[in-house]
């Protein structure tokens, strides 16, 4: 990948201190500007992708992108080196990424506020600008600290970000219909899909499973296979973060249900409306966003276990895992886009399933925990035969053996030993029965004997 060696020198004015990280696409260096003794961090695209001109192009608008947006929560870029690699100028920010943060713990309710609202701040400026980022995770945020020690996130990688139509260098957008660009994990259903009209509502879907990650310490639509974590995207099938992570304030759950929602109108419209929304957590009567209609019903399916129940370690996974002998980024962005297999046809019959439960048989006694196996067994032994039956709600079965009592009873001294018999059997029906409703079992009343 051509790596640059410490003390290689750019443009006769920066001098390379370090490697910081490298990705798929980037590495990243700590430099020093010669004159001012500056420290910066510097962007280069590897070797073998340099050549491709589409890339290169791309790369040299990320720079331009974020040049112009100018933000205290954007990583400004300053300048573009040429020699003896092509790369970005930028801010150097000490401090871990989003993604390690919040994998160490979840955090509270007041941090994450403090984390978080500065990064909506930051890409309601970039929309502003007519730009979509499409690459929102957690690892392409820096969480940085002021000189009073506040947390000063920064919003990083503008790589893959979409630019309205007239606004780029060349006057068109580079994204082509079809093209799928981003990090698989925070992708929107409709980037998924490779829309064509991708707006800045798909970085609201990204900010909301941020948000996840931040507030439960696990990812929203982690899967066994790519195939299987897009299916639950455009599904909106995810563990509720109230069921991850137990006291998560309302309006925190409420605002992540909102943002994730599969139809986009369904959504935070713009970064305004979703920071209103979580702000009001410091409320004392915080308004609760409304669950959308789709995603939250689905967000159910297959979730039979009660809000307390842990989550399985297999359900869910760390945001990123260091590649092996490679340095992880922890000062800077990486620029990172993943182009996910096409996604076959979706099957909707389990889901259909699970939608339109099957309605229980006709004849079947539900299970009840207030029934009393004693209360009944007494019915059937000093009461009359077959009460401990109606008593179980087996009325067939217990007129049945209401009729034979009378008919025994009747009978000679052999029918009198009958009737003991049949007063014997019917009692311990009777708490067999109601043994098995409560302990939630079904109850057919063709259950005789």
């Amino acid at each position: 990948m051509n790596l640059l060696q410490p003390g290689t020198q750019l443009d006769g004015r920066y001098e390379v201190v370090q490697l910081l990280g490298q990705g798929g696409m980037a590495a990243v260096y700590e430099v020093r500007h010669l004159g001012l003794h500056s420290t910066h961090a510097l962007k280069v695209l590897n070797a073998d992708l340099a050549r491709n001109e589409d890339i290169r192009g791309r790369f040299l608008e990320e720079g331009r992108i974020q040049a112009r947006l100018r933000h205290p929560n954007i990583v400004q870029v300053t300048e573009i080196v040429t020699t003896p690699v092509a790369g970005l100028v930028m801010d150097y920010i000490e401090g871990p990424t989003l993604g390690e943060l919040c994998r160490e713990r979840p955090l509270e309710p007041q941090p994450l506020l403090e984390v978080f609202l500065p990064v909506l701040d930051a890409i309601e400026e970039a929309h502003r600008k007519g730009v979509v980022h499409r690459d929102l995770k957690p690892d392409n945020i820096i969480v940085g600290r002021d000189n009073r020690g506040r947390f000063q996130p920064k919003v990083t990688d503008f790589g893959i970000a979409k630019v309205l139509v007239g606004d780029s260098k060349d006057g068109k957008a580079r994204t082509q219909a079809g093209a799928r660009l981003g990090t698989l994990l925070y992708m929107s259903p409709e980037q998924i899909r490779g829309a064509a009209e991708v707006d800045a509502r798909t970085d609201i879907f990204a900010l909301g499973a941020i948000l996840y990650e931040a507030a439960t310490g696990r990812v929203a639509f982690h899967a066994s296979s790519d195939y299987d974590t897009m299916k639950r995207i455009v599904e909106g099938t995810y563990e509720p973060p109230e069921r991850v992570i137990g006291g998560l304030p309302p309006v925190i759950a409420g605002c992540i249900r909102k943002a994730l929602a599969v139809d986009p109108a369904e959504r935070f419209q713009d970064c305004a409306a979703f920071r209103d929304a979580l702000e009001q957590v410091l409320e004392a009567n915080p308004t609760v966003p409304p669950k959308p209609a789709r995603s939250y019903a689905v967000t159910q399916v297959g979730h039979v276990a009660p809000p307390s129940a842990p989550a399985t370690e297999e359900s869910f996974a760390p945001t990123y895992v260091a590649p092996t002998g490679q340095p992880n980024p922890k000062n800077t962005a990486r620029l990172e886009a993943t182009a996910p297999p096409a996604v076959p046809a979706l099957p909707s019959a389990a889901m259909q399933a699970a939608m339109n439960p099957v309605p229980p048989r006709q004849g079947l006694i539900a299970p009840n925990p207030t029934t009393s196996p004693g209360f009944a067994l007494v019915l059937s032994l000093f009461c009359f035969g077959g009460f401990g039956q109606v008593y179980n709600q087996q009325v067939l079965k217990g007129l049945c053996i209401m009729g034979l009592w009378f008919v025994m009873a009747a009978a000679s001294e052999a029918g009198f030993c009958m009737m003991v018999c049949l007063c014997m059997l019917s009692a311990v029906d009777a708490y067999r029965i109601a043994a098995k409703r409560k302990s939630g079992k079904l109850v057919g009343s063709w259950e005789f004997f």
